[in-house]
């Protein structure tokens, strides 16, 4: 069982590959349903700075139910405010609790 603090939503990709004279076709990218999640803060910080521009440093752990994941890129939310889009690092299943654990 998850404690609910947030949500994910996972960026899907269809289509693609090659058209009828062999010139690559861009997949088509559409964003999923959102799923329950528990979204904890691995690193977060305010700090990064380049050419005066300043930027967000941040990582988080998301738990969710144990289901097929494949997305590359996910959104997240926590407590209904919008935290970013990121790219997923890895993903493993945690036998202790029966859940799937995606680090972004």
């Amino acid at each position: 069982m998850i404690i609910v603090n947030g949500s994910i939503t996972a960026k899907a990709k269809t289509g693609g590959g090659l058209d009828m004279d062999g010139y690559p076709v861009k997949p088509a990218e559409t964003w999923g349903q959102p799923i329950p999640c528990n979204v904890k803060v691995n690193k977060r910080n305010n700090l990064g700075k380049q050419n005066g521009n300043t930027f967000k440093i941040a990582s988080y752990e998301v738990l969710i139910e144990p289901q097929p994941f494949e997305s590359e890129r996910v959104r997240l939310t926590e407590y209904g405010r919008d935290l970013g889009e990121f790219s997923v690092m890895w993903t493993e299943y945690l036998d202790a609790v029966g859940a799937l654990k995606i680090v972004v």
